[in-house]
C-alpha cells in the first residue's frame, strides 16, 4: 500500500494519510467486499482513489528517501540494483510510474489494475509497454554491471 501511495503522492506524510483514510475507509465499506478474493484490488483501488483526492488538494512535494525491505544477508549489488531500479521507476510520469508499480511491484493482473485506476485493460497494456520502453531507455547497462571480487 505504501508503495502506491508514494507513487502517487511523493511524500511520506501524505502517503500516510491516504493509506490511514484507505483503512478507515475499507473498515466502513467492508459489508460491500462481495469476494473475497479481491480484497487486495478492492483496498487498492479505495487508495489510489484516496491519493487522487489528495493530490487535487495539495501540490505534492518530493521525498528523496526511499525504504527497502533488505533481508540479513544482502549484498551492496543487490541494494545498488533496487535502488537505481527504484530511481527510474520513481521518474516515470503517471499513470505509467502507477501501472508498473501494481504491476512489478503488487504483483496485480492487468485487469485488477485496469479496475484500480478506472481504465481499459487495452490502455493498462499499452502503459505498461511504453513504461519498459521508458525504463530501458532510461536504464544504462552500465548500471547493473559489477566486478566479481
Amino acid at each position: 500500500m505504501y508503495a502506491l501511495a508514494y507513487s502517487i503522492l511523493r511524500n511520506q506524510h501524505d502517503a500516510e494519510d491516504a493509506i490511514g483514510e484507505t483503512i478507515v475507509r475499507a473498515f466502513s465499506s467492508l459489508s460491500q467486499l462481495r469476494d473475497e478474493k479481491t480484497f487486495k484490488p478492492w483496498l487498492l483501488k479505495i487508495l489510489h482513489n484516496a491519493c487522487l483526492e489528495i493530490r487535487r488538494k495539495q501540490p505534492a512535494t518530493v521525498d528523496i528517501d526511499e525504504q527497502f525491505d533488505l533481508k540479513d544477508d544482502f549484498s551492496y549489488q543487490e541494494v545498488n540494483t533496487k535502488l537505481v531500479l527504484w530511481q527510474a521507476v520513481s521518474k516515470l510520469r503517471q499513470p505509467y510510474r502507477t501501472d508498473v508499480i501494481l504491476f512489478y511491484y503488487e504483483n496485480l493482473s492487468v485487469q485488477e489494475i485496469a479496475g484500480i485506476t478506472s481504465t481499459s485493460v487495452v490502455a493498462v497494456k499499452t502503459q505498461l509497454s511504453r513504461a519498459r520502453k521508458m525504463l530501458k531507455d532510461t536504464l544504462n547497462m552500465e548500471d547493473f554491471y559489477y566486478e566479481s571480487l
